[in-house]
């Protein structure tokens, strides 16, 4: 029970929590049954002598002291690298992590992605090209959306061989510096890297949302067009490897062209947002999705759903759309409604996605000719 009470007096004031929270040391020890409710009565404790703003304010300081890049120091001596940190700490916007071996370096590297690297060329256990080689390599097995994530490597060296140089850049280097090396000049040289890093970060994160606007139907907000198709193909060659069913469902707003003619345009607009949503509320599983599929038809792709389960599906879209209760002179009963096709087959090397989407869009035609407010299954 002491040792608890000391490691939680301890984790607050590391945390920056203040001295106040040194009071819980003198808490006398209690032998208690549940451990458990001895650290719900000092977090209770530490709650009431300590105020709100104070714990606010040590919790937004260790996110702070989190967010700061990180520079990972990799020297076998352990001089160069004291030297090195204690220069480095002159930036008081990084946080600097040291290794003494190449082993020790990549277990660092991995666990807290720094932000730069500063790598002696010559370790004892292996030497710093080959330790590029494998942080370059493990980089490129983490691409994510198409970016691969990008560490400047600077090289320390006390040799001053352009061959060398020259290998170090082919293994995935970025830079040199030759020891002994002034504050300056290694102090310059990791603003230049850092800011090269920051700005790379801004080009991804731009990426990353231009992308996801790419995908989504600006009028609703779901899905578009290219994330059906995209996500089609992806889930057609999942179900074929799982020897699983894909369903899909096809949706068209009942006589859409005189609803426009009577309410407007913008009116028409708003007719589909709202279809869009309902539609898209109707599905209760995260592999589901519905897409604006064109104009006012709308798709939806049911990953491992059998024909039943994509009629249930699609019987819960067209109530929904229909208890929006949007009023539609010209509609059926005189509000707006949507007709359903559905379609399922399993994926196998004879049969295309296209014939899976052309049996459920025969599927809506027949609903549609059955009078609409309607699903109909056609068989693929």
């Amino acid at each position: 029970m002491e040792e608890t009470n000391i490691l939680l007096a301890d984790h607050f004031k590391e945390n920056g929590a203040g001295h106040k929270c040194l009071r819980y040391l003198e808490i006398p020890a209690q032998p208690l049954a549940d451990e458990m409710e001895a650290v719900r009565q000092a977090d209770a404790m530490i709650f009431a002598t300590q105020p709100i703003a104070t714990l606010f304010q040590a919790l937004i300081q260790v996110t702070l002291e989190n967010s700061k890049p990180k520079i990972l120091v990799v020297d076998h001596s352990a001089s160069n690298r004291a030297l090195i940190c204690e220069c480095l700490d002159q930036l008081p916007e990084v946080q600097t992590i040291a290794a003494g071996d190449g082993t020790h370096a990549n277990h660092l590297f991995c666990e807290h992605s720094p932000s730069l690297v500063l790598l002696n060329i010559a370790l004892q256990d292996t030497d710093g090209i080959s330790l590029a080689r494998e942080i370059r390599n493990f980089e490129r097995s983490r691409q994510h959306n198409g970016f691969a994530s990008w560490t400047p490597i600077v090289f320390l060296s006390s040799v001053m061989d352009e061959n060398l140089l020259a290998r170090g850049i082919l293994a995935g280097g970025d830079d040199f510096l030759f020891t002994p090396v002034s504050e300056v000049i290694l102090l310059a040289k990791v603003r230049s890297m850092l800011r090269i890093v920051a700005m790379q970060q801004e080009i991804h994160a731009s990426h990353r949302q231009l992308k996801e606007i790419s995908l989504l139907d600006g009028l609703t907000n779901i899905p578009n067009r290219r994330h059906f198709d995209e996500t089609l193909v992806a889930e057609w060659k999942r179900c074929l490897r799982t020897d699983s069913p894909l369903s899909i469902v096809i949706s068209d707003v009942d006589f859409f062209k005189q609803f426009n003619d009577v309410y407007g345009h913008q009116a028409g607009d708003s007719c589909l947002s709202a279809i869009a949503s309902s539609l898209n509320e109707s599905l209760f599983r995260v592999e589901d999705m519905v897409a604006r599929y064109g104009g006012e038809e709308f798709a939806a792709i049911l990953p491992g759903t059998d024909t039943d389960g994509a009629h249930a599906v699609a019987e819960r879209m067209r109530r929904s759309a229909r208890e929006l209760c949007i009023p539609h002179e010209r509609g059926v009963g005189g509000l707006v409604s949507c007709s359903f096709g559905v379609a399922s087959l399993k994926p196998n090397a004879n049969s295309l996605p296209l014939q899976l989407l052309q049996a459920a869009d025969a599927g809506l035609y027949a609903a549609k000719r059955a009078g609409r407010n309607q699903v109909s299954v056609f068989d693929a």
